[in-house]
């Protein structure tokens, strides 16, 4: 007996979705365990507005077709708001204006994306709230990348490329968000080990020269 086309395709989704969802729980294990060594500070209003848009990204995922796929956005959602509960008591507390117009601006354009009808651009305006997201997180890093872990980055973008597989029926519509969500996780990696190297290099410098 042989399945259907469509069901190979959504036991296929399944399959990638848990992995997806199982790879999301070890990356949040290691940044809960960050937190309780107090070698991670979130920032509230990243983690806030990470968990909102997230949130109505799974929405739109939903409907452009995205399967299991919308599971693993959930799950992520929900993490993010806890994360920001956390954030509130042993995070980042140098907010600055810049941070508040970030955090602002990103909860701004929620109204856009709820006059979208369509549901692929309420996905774009979506990533442009992520962007802006962003902000607070990167600014923090640029004076203390030590103040998040690498390792949980790079499990934050494994569970968005086994997202990309939990889509039954793959399309430009139904990818780009997931695809969007891993590049950004994996550029903040490369962002946090890049600025560590160059802080390392630039506190050694001085070392250096005098030894010379």
């Amino acid at each position: 007996m042989t399945l259907p086309l469509t069901d190979l395709h959504m036991d296929r989704a399944t399959l990638f979705a848990a992995l997806a969802i199982g790879v999301s729980l070890l990356r949040y294990a290691t940044y809960f365990w960050a937190l309780h060594k107090r070698t991670a500070k979130p920032h509230v209003f990243s983690w806030f507005n990470w968990g909102l848009v997230v949130a109505i990204g799974a929405v739109a995922q939903f409907k452009l077709g995205g399967g299991p796929s919308t599971w693993v956005l959930v799950v992520v959602a929900s993490t993010c708001f806890l994360i920001s509960g956390f954030a509130l008591f042993v995070g980042e507390k140098n907010i600055t204006r810049g941070d508040w117009i970030a955090f602002v601006g990103a909860l701004a354009a929620i109204p856009v994306w709820l006059a979208t009808e369509s549901p692929f651009w309420a996905v774009v305006v979506l990533m442009s709230i992520d962007i802006l997201t962003y902000y607070p997180t990167l600014r923090k890093c640029w004076m203390n990348p030590w103040s998040e872990p690498p390792f949980s980055a790079f499990w934050s973008g494994m569970r968005y490329f086994l997202a990309i597989f939990a889509v039954p029926e793959p399309a430009f519509q139904s990818l780009i968000y997931p695809v969007f969500l891993m590049a950004g996780d994996w550029g903040f990696l490369l962002y946090l080990i890049w600025r560590r190297f160059v802080l390392q290099r630039r506190a050694l410098s001085p070392a250096l020269t005098q030894g010379a």
